[in-house]
């Protein structure tokens, strides 16, 4: 039985890795996939480590977020050209072996050229990529492994379903639970809009017009004026309080990149809206998604490498413990 070794920045797509390695392993068994190259022991070629390691897999995922080529050193260079560069090893010994390499673009990332590559990467830029989707991640993860079985083998099979005391959807709220109500309050203390007491919303759009709006609301509550804003925010919590592809799409919000790209205003609304939305309509994947976001910005902030103000310091431990009870 072959193995899968997932190859990633943690920069640029280290929440999605986490996701894809659980997702992977529930379908492969642990034995599998790798996700990190082991402990590297002082005095050890780390290259010598790196190519022995990916040398014993069978497929190796090569996750390319939007940062995945330009993420750069202390010194302002690109990570990708430095030949000691752990995602470029992992890469090129897997290229280097013939090993299958499948390129995993996330986060809306494009296939990099052939020309924007060290010549030893060259060869990734034809390799055919899958695209993995908050909207369609369980999908999209399905067509992969589909993709890996020949490499890997046959799948094992799917964890019994628990039976539902009274409704086939109680599993999934064992996941979450009723944990709203403290955080509501929180956060509703912390911003502008009141949206308690709100009117009865229009019915919600069809699933693909769907995406669209929510796209266009979560672009207009980063807007510069204040109007837009007040009103994308009130209208993604009264209509789409309870829509799966607006709690993925606001969690994209929180990943490496576009959270510090977002201005205060943005940051505030995002979390406010993600505070207010129904904890039954959060999936497992923006579940583990969102925690790692999470703990990826209070890593900075205990670190001192990012500052945030206090209004949104509050929405950030609230939402916290709110996806971690």
């Amino acid at each position: 039985m072959g193995a899968i070794f997932i190859s990633y920045r943690r920069e640029d797509s280290e929440g999605h890795a986490g996701r894809l390695f659980e997702d992977l392993v529930q379908r492969f068994g642990k034995d599998s996939v790798f996700i990190d190259v082991s402990g590297i022991e002082p005095g050890r070629d780390f290259r010598k480590v790196i190519d022995a390691q990916v040398g014993h897999c069978s497929v190796l995922l090569a996750l390319i977020g939007s940062r995945w080529l330009e993420a750069a050193d202390e010194h302002g260079a690109r990570r990708i050209d430095d030949p000691a560069d752990f995602v470029r090893l992992e890469t090129a010994s897997a290229l280097k072996r013939d090993i299958p390499v499948v390129p995993v673009l996330v986060h809306g990332a494009r296939m990099p050229t052939a020309e924007q590559l060290p010549s030893d990467l060259t060869e990734l830029a034809y390799r055919n990529a899958v695209e993995l989707t908050h909207a369609r991640w369980e999908s999209d993860v399905q067509v992969l492994a589909d993709a890996l079985a020949p490499h890997v083998g046959k799948p094992l099979p799917p964890p019994p379903v628990p039976v539902a005391a009274s409704s086939s959807t109680g599993s999934r709220r064992l996941l979450i639970g009723a944990v709203a109500a403290t955080l509501v309050a929180a956060a509703g203390a912390a911003t502008w809009y009141a949206v308690v007491d709100a009117p009865r919303p229009p019915p919600a759009p069809a699933a693909d017009d769907q995406r669209a709006v929510v796209e266009r609301l979560i672009a207009e509550m980063n807007a510069a004026d204040i109007a837009t804003r007040k009103a994308a925010t009130t209208r993604l919590v009264r209509e789409f309080g309870n829509s799966p592809v607006a709690i993925a799409l606001a969690v994209d919000q929180l990943g490496d990149g576009t959270f510090q790209g977002l201005s205060r205003e943005g940051r505030v609304n995002v979390l406010t809206y993600l505070a207010e939305s129904n904890p039954k309509a959060w999936r497992e994947t923006d579940l583990r998604e969102a925690r790692a976001s999470l703990a990826r910005i209070q890593a900075r902030l205990a670190a001192g490498t990012a500052t945030l103000g206090p209004q949104v310091l509050q929405l950030v431990e609230a939402l916290s413990a709110k996806l971690s009870a």
